[in-house]
């Protein structure tokens, strides 16, 4: 067994943590640290926690509870947005050692070792020198995530984020494009970029650069072969992305005369929280259901295989049985090809915790259940309208349940085929064969 102490860290919620996890990882490995996985013995535990619903809040406690069960002599870490909003409960249930928000996570490796150099000597080692703490792989990823932004301005009824993450900072552009190059050269084949809120990229510097120019910029990178862009405001969604994205395809051997060069990939996640203008209005989000409407639409009739996904939010407050109805239609109308549907959850400090017209808990999840299950039909709609064709594929891993290869197509489809391990971490052509719900079959192409 090794001298070397042990790190564990878990993620909770968004693509964000889920970067900001693995820089954690690196300040932990440059201290002298081996990373082991979470459900195994270690003298540090992490976890990067979530305060989006209440479950999230409720599994960051049961998991350091879990934690310490395992072994009682650990030092429990909790940092992310549960401990930075809610660090005086955590503290005075005694679930962890260390409780840190998320402007303190670059000191958090540190603040551990120390912590945990009381009860034991733990190995010097020399600290790392990338100031910027730049990522150099994501060792349980294919695709790897890049942030470009944190933080948000906007002020969402129901959302505790702007409070948990701040204001919105964007990552200098040399900064991203330093990133996505490492990425792109440790082997990577594709980088998303990802943010609090991903269309405020570039508003607070110099110059007031768009998304768009930022994309154009990764895609220059060499060293990446695929680009996708994470969730971005409706409001946000330009006509330069648009066309980056529709004449996108992850194609193996880009034309460069395309916008984005054919790398960025044909996939836009677009909330849309409710479809009913009333809602909206009550939920202060920035349009009306007409602007998402035509804005999908739009993208659907310029590229029909851009798969455009929606999130939806059931049972906030004031929402009646025809409110929801009018979201449920509007929803079913739209040529989206998947949903991310979530139950409200009543967050302290928001505007929506202290609206009126509370909406009984069951409602919300029978309303929930409802636009999930719109969701698999659209999701499995989608997937047939692929039958045939040819699709650049991500092979991920493990292998499905029958051996076979799996994979993410540019456009966001899932993709089994027969092939060699060797093919993990590239970007593959498959030929369609067949769908079963919105998972795809195919044949290797040579």
């Amino acid at each position: 067994m090794s001298d070397r102490p042990r790190v564990a860290i878990r993620t909770l919620g968004c693509k964000l943590n889920q970067y900001e996890s693995e820089q954690l990882r690196e300040d932990f490995e440059a201290l002298g640290f081996v990373t082991v996985p979470f459900d195994a013995p270690a003298e540090v535990y992490v976890l990067n926690t979530c305060t989006v619903t209440h479950r999230t809040d409720r599994d960051a406690r049961r998991l350091a509870r879990q934690a310490r069960r395992r072994c009682p002599d650990a030092v429990i870490a909790l940092t992310g947005c549960c401990a930075e909003m809610h660090a005086g409960e955590l503290e005075a249930l005694g679930v962890a050692d260390v409780i840190a928000g998320n402007d303190a996570k670059p000191d958090l490796a540190r603040i551990a070792a120390e912590r945990l150099a009381r009860h034991r000597p733990v190995p010097p080692a020399a600290p790392t020198c990338d100031v910027e703490r730049l990522v150099h792989r994501f060792p349980d990823n294919t695709r790897a995530f890049v942030k470009v932004q944190e933080g948000c301005d906007a002020s969402c009824a129901y959302c505790i984020i702007s409070a948990a993450r701040g204001p919105s900072r964007s990552t200098p552009l040399d900064t991203v494009l330093r990133q996505a190059d490492l990425l792109g050269r440790g082997g990577h084949p594709e980088v998303v970029l990802v943010g609090t809120h991903l269309g405020a990229w570039g508003r607070d510097l110099d110059g007031s650069l768009p998304l768009a120019y930022l994309l154009g910029a990764v895609c220059d990178l060499d060293s990446v072969p695929r680009v996708r862009l994470s969730s971005i405001e409706p409001c946000e969604v330009t006509d330069g992305l648009i066309a980056m994205v529709c004449a996108g395809g992850g194609a193996l051997a880009p034309d460069p005369a395309l916008p984005g060069r054919g790398k960025v990939c044909r996939h836009l996640h677009i909330p849309l929280q409710s479809g009913c203008d009333a809602t909206l209005a009550r939920m202060n989000r920035p349009y009306e259901s007409a602007l998402y409407r035509d804005l999908v639409t739009d993208i659907a009739a310029r590229e029909p295989r851009v798969s455009v996904g929606a999130d939806v939010l059931t049972g906030f407050p004031g929402e009646s049985d025809e409110e929801f109805a009018q979201t449920l239609e509007f929803v079913r109308a739209l040529p989206v090809a998947y949903l991310h549907v979530f139950t409200y959850s009543e967050r302290p400090g928001t505007a929506a915790a202290e609206m009126p017209g509370s909406v009984n808990p069951q409602v919300r999840k029978q309303r929930t259940r409802v636009l999930r299950e719109l969701s698999e039909q659209k999701a499995a709609a989608f997937a047939r309208a692929a039958v045939g064709e040819r699709l650049e594929v991500v092979v991920e891993t493990p292998r499905d349940e029958a051996g076979r290869l799996v994979g993410i197509s540019d456009n966001y489809l899932r993709v089994a085929f027969d092939g060699p391990d060797d093919l993990v971490g590239h970007i593959v052509p498959v030929r369609v064969t067949g769908a079963e719900g919105a998972t795809l079959s195919g044949s290797l192409l040579e």
